[in-house]
């Protein structure tokens, strides 16, 4: 019973992006069809992977989005998740996919057509550009070994780099993907400041036990995972006291 209330919560907060409505259109118009189901079900299946897992760490999913390349699962999380569960959940989903295609691989009506769309999903889904896996997957593994702040912004910068890189104008589902990712990594560097604060606010207005220790020279370079004790004048002290001493001052009337 509970699983099929999960099921019916996720099911109402899918969303379907109007430009998946504009390609199912050109595909309809343009006799490829048959393609275009094919590639949302790969799309559901991938997107599942990453829903079952992120279930079972009790994340709070905010809504799934509906993409003709893919869909983009939203979740109404804190930052400060562990890394660990982050990239299990975001390795999930290629590896549904990887072993719907195997199960299905040798069964399903056109095998040639399978197979071509399987590899371009998943290597394009694993493209570095915001919001494909392939930038939270950069940016996972650039947390793990630089501080959250400027981690943030090397995934914005490889998320434009490699826009123009793979950047195509002969195809115009393509060019109306790419316009959307466009928007998506603009977005995410105008909200680079806000993201920033929320990872400091939840840090000071939760009692996160983090294990492992780093002794930092300012709250700029605090990290995920970790706890910081945080250079002031002449010593150390909690990170806690900084960012106390950083939000109080901001909301005293």
């Amino acid at each position: 019973m509970v699983n099929l209330k999960i099921i019916k919560n996720i099911y109402h907060k899918i969303k379907v992006n109007i430009l998946y409505w504009i390609v199912a259109f050109i595909s309809f118009i343009t006799g490829h069809f048959k393609d275009f189901v094919l590639i949302s079900i790969i799309i559901t299946v991938h997107e599942l992977g990453h829903i079952l897992v992120a279930i079972y760490y009790k994340w709070h999913i905010d809504k799934v989005i509906l993409l003709p390349f893919g869909a983009v699962t939203i979740f109404k999380e804190h930052l400060n998740r562990p890394i660990k569960e982050e990239f299990l959940i975001l390795i999930s989903g290629p590896l549904f996919q990887i072993v719907f295609y195997f199960i299905l691989k040798n069964i399903i009506f056109d095998q040639n057509l399978f197979t071509n769309y399987h590899y371009f999903l998943l290597l394009f889904n694993l493209i570095p550009i915001i919001p494909l896996d392939g930038s939270k997957l950069v940016n996972v593994f650039l947390n793990k070994v630089l501080p959250f702040k400027i981690s943030h912004l090397i995934t914005i910068y490889i998320s434009i780099i490699s826009f123009f890189v793979f950047l195509r104008f002969n195809n115009l589902i393509y060019l109306l993907v790419f316009s959307f990712l466009l928007v998506k990594v603009i977005d995410e560097y105008l909200k680079h400041r806000f993201i920033f604060n929320k990872f400091l606010f939840e840090r000071y207005l939760y009692d996160i036990n983090f294990k492992k220790v780093k002794y930092i020279s300012n709250i700029s370079n605090m990290y995920r995972d970790y706890k910081h004790y945080i250079k002031d004048k002449n010593r150390y002290v909690t990170e806690k006291t900084l960012l106390k001493k950083r939000f109080d001052n901001r909301f005293k009337v």
